[in-house]
C-alpha cells in the first residue's frame, strides 16, 4: 500500500491536479474571509478561484477590496504556473513517445504490413524494389527490424516517400523484438543476412533461428528468407520457411554467359530489374478467360496488351 501511495505522490499529473485542487479550496476559503459581498457567498468563491486560475476572466464576480485584488494576482500566477506544468506534462508524453519510436523502442500497432529483418548493403535494394513494384500507389507499411542508428533510419524514411517506414531496434531472433513489430499481423516477413555483425559464418544460422522463432509465434506468418550458403538450404526448409532465395545461385552461369553467350546476361537483367519496362510481371487473369485455353489467353495478351504470356500460377500452389 505504501509503495502504491509513494508512486501516486510521485506522479506528475497527480501533483499538478492536487496543486490545482488545493489552490481552488484555499483560494475560495481565503476569499470568503477577506472579501465581503456576493462574491464570498455559497460556492461563488470557489468558482471565482477556478476562473481566476485559468485566466478566463468572465468578470461576473471580482474582488473590490485592495486585499482581495492583491490575492487575486497571487491566484493568477499560481494558476498560470500549474496549468503550464499540466500542459508541459501532456506534451512530454507525446514527445517521449516520438523519441522512443525514432529509436525503435516502441511497440507498433500495424496490420497487413511488411517486415524486413536484418540489414546489409543489399537491403536497401530490396526496399527500392518494393517501392518500384508498388503499382497500386498505396502507401504500404514497412517495418525494419535491425540495429541501424536512428539517423540512418530517418534518412531512409525521407528517401522512400511511397513507403511508410517504421523501425524496431533489436535482435530479430528474439520474440520480444518481433512482437514489437506486430509480427502476428504482418503480411510477409523478409529475412536477410545481417551485415552489421562481424561473424560471416553465423549469418545463415541467425536466419534459420529467426525463421524458427517466427514460425513458433504463428505458423501462418509468411516468411521469405535469403541465405548465403546452399548447404543450409535443407535446414531452413526444415524451419518451415515459405520461400527461400540462395545467394549467387545464378551468378556463375551469368558470368560464363558474358563470355560464351554475350547478350544473355543483359536480357536477364532487363527481365529482372524492378524499374525495367520489359521486366517479368505477375497480373491477374481477366475473369472472362477463366476456364478457357492457354492459347486464347496468350493471344489476348499478345494482341491487346503487347505482352508475352510465359506461364500461369495459382495462389494455392506450393
Amino acid at each position: 500500500m505504501s509503495l502504491w501511495l509513494r508512486t501516486l505522490f510521485q506522479n506528475r499529473f497527480f501533483q499538478v491536479f492536487a496543486g490545482l485542487f488545493v489552490t481552488v479550496i484555499i483560494g475560495g476559503l481565503i476569499l470568503q474571509w477577506i472579501e465581503p459581498g456576493e462574491i464570498s457567498e455559497g460556492n461563488t468563491p470557489f468558482w471565482w478561484a477556478i476562473v481566476t486560475m485559468t485566466t478566463v476572466g468572465y468578470g461576473d464576480f471580482s474582488p473590490s477590496t485592495p486585499g482581495g485584488r492583491l490575492f487575486a494576482v497571487v491566484i493568477m500566477f499560481i494558476g498560470i504556473s500549474l496549468v503550464s506544468l499540466l500542459t508541459a506534462s501532456i506534451s512530454s508524453i507525446f514527445v517521449a513517445q516520438k523519441i522512443r519510436e525514432d529509436k525503435g523502442l516502441e511497440k507498433l500497432s500495424l496490420s497487413d504490413h511488411l517486415v524486413l529483418c536484418g540489414w546489409n548493403p543489399n537491403a536497401e535494394s530490396v526496399i527500392d524494389s518494393i517501392q518500384n513494384l508498388n503499382h497500386d500507389n498505396i502507401v504500404r507499411d514497412l517495418v525494419l527490424v535491425n540495429d541501424l542508428p536512428p539517423e540512418e533510419v530517418s534518412s531512409l524514411k525521407s528517401r522512400y516517400q511511397k513507403l511508410n517506414i517504421h523501425f524496431v531496434s533489436g535482435d530479430f531472433t528474439h520474440e520480444e523484438t518481433l512482437n514489437k513489430a506486430s509480427i502476428t499481423d504482418a503480411n510477409t516477413v523478409i529475412i536477410v543476412p545481417n551485415g552489421t555483425t562481424a561473424e560471416l559464418a553465423s549469418h545463415d544460422e541467425k536466419t534459420i533461428f529467426a525463421t524458427l522463432t517466427i514460425k513458433s509465434i504463428s505458423n501462418a506468418i509468411r516468411v521469405v528468407a535469403y541465405i548465403l550458403h546452399r548447404e543450409n538450404l535443407t535446414h531452413i526448409k526444415r524451419a518451415a520457411v515459405d520461400e527461400v532465395v540462395v545467394s549467387d545461385d545464378y551468378s556463375a552461369h551469368l558470368l560464363a554467359s558474358h563470355v560464351v553467350e554475350p547478350g544473355i546476361p543483359q536480357t536477364v537483367n532487363q527481365l529482372m530489374e524492378s524499374d525495367s519496362h520489359a521486366r517479368i510481371k505477375r497480373v491477374q487473369i481477366p475473369q472472362k478467360f477463366v476456364g478457357q485455353t492457354y492459347d486464347e489467353l496468350s493471344d489476348y495478351y499478345k494482341n491487346e496488351k503487347r505482352a508475352i504470356l510465359i506461364g500461369i500460377c495459382s495462389e494455392d500452389e506450393d
